[in-house]
Parts: structure tokens; C-alpha cells; sequence
């Protein structure tokens, strides 16, 4: 944990972000990054990305093979475990390229805390994070804790459910913590 801890400020050290709100009715660019290793992930992944598109937004999507061989192929961007560094920094050209996109929401299901994902949510110039709870409370704009057991449409039932609560005015950047 050391040395991801060191990579990652090294990283960040020249990197700001613009933040802003979003709800999901105003975001038009969604990010979405999750462990793709449970097929039963993928099937909720590709439910959810359907609503989303459904309702006019551009969706991209990143997924995690905890796998050292490349796993089949699958009609959304990933890596897997062979692509990352021993510090857990993804090395992948599509992890790089997913890094640098401005996102106005970056939604990050990542229940098992996989450092891969949490290197790039972290590096993300998005404008607004959401990701499930952590013990780092200072690397998503919002986290929602949700049980144990549940999956990512209870996380994505949870996040509407907040999200709508949000009123916009002029959709001013946050004021920084």
C-alpha cells in the first residue's frame, strides 16, 4: 500500500480538476468504471449503460479482469491484471486513454476496493466522482455505502435516488473541501 500511496501522489501532484454538479438528468458524458471479473456484474453493467443510453446520455465504460490471461472479448473497453504494474497502476493504452477523458460523471463500482480502479478514479479530471463507500473519504465528491450483498443495481437504485434530490441553479463548480 506504501508504494501505490507514493505512485499516486507522484501522479496526482500536477493534476486539478474542475468540479461540478451533476444529477443524472444534466450529466450528458457518464464514465463507468467496474470490476468485470463476475459475469453477473457484466449482465447488470450492460442493463444499466441501456437505461442510461436510453435516456440520451454518452456512456463509456472500463472494465477490470482480475485475470492474468486476457480474457474473450466483450463489446466494452477493459484490461486485466497483466496490463497493471505491481503497485496496481493500470499500464493499459485503454485505461491511459479512459484517464484523460473529462467525464461530467464518473461513476466507479468497485465494491472489492481493486487498486487498479481506484488508480484511475482517482486520476479522473471528471467533474463529479460517485462510487460506492471507502475508508478514504476524500477521493469521490460522493460515496454510497450499500450492503455487502447487493450489487450494482442497488448501488444504481441508491444513486438515482440521491441524485434527484440534487437542485441545480447554474450548475456552479462545488467550492473545493
Amino acid at each position: 500500500m506504501f508504494f501505490f500511496k507514493k505512485a499516486w501522489q507522484r501522479a496526482l501532484a500536477d493534476r486539478r480538476r474542475q468540479r461540478k454538479t451533476y444529477t443524472l438528468l444534466s450529466a450528458r458524458t457518464i464514465g463507468l468504471l467496474f470490476d468485470a471479473t463476475a459475469e453477473k456484474t457484466r449482465q447488470e453493467v450492460k442493463q444499466y449503460v441501456q437505461e442510461l443510453e436510453k435516456n440520451g446520455r454518452q456512456v463509456r465504460l472500463l472494465g477490470y479482469f482480475k485475470t492474468k490471461e486476457r480474457p474473450g472479448q466483450y463489446a466494452f473497453d477493459f484490461f486485466f491484471q497483466k496490463e497493471t504494474t505491481w503497485t496496481g497502476q493500470p499500464k493499459s493504452e485503454k485505461a491511459a486513454i479512459f484517464i484523460q477523458e473529462k467525464f461530467d460523471l464518473l461513476l466507479c463500482f468497485n465494491p472489492a476496493d481493486v487498486r487498479p480502479l481506484e488508480w484511475i478514479s482517482r486520476l479522473s479530471p471528471a467533474a463529479m466522482k460517485i462510487g460506492l463507500a471507502t475508508n478514504r473519504p476524500h477521493e469521490l465528491d460522493i460515496q454510497i455505502e450499500i450492503p455487502a450483498e447487493k450489487g450494482l443495481r442497488y448501488f444504481a437504485e441508491q444513486l438515482h435516488l440521491y441524485l434527484d434530490k440534487i437542485v441545480l441553479t447554474k450548475n456552479e463548480p462545488v467550492r473545493a473541501i
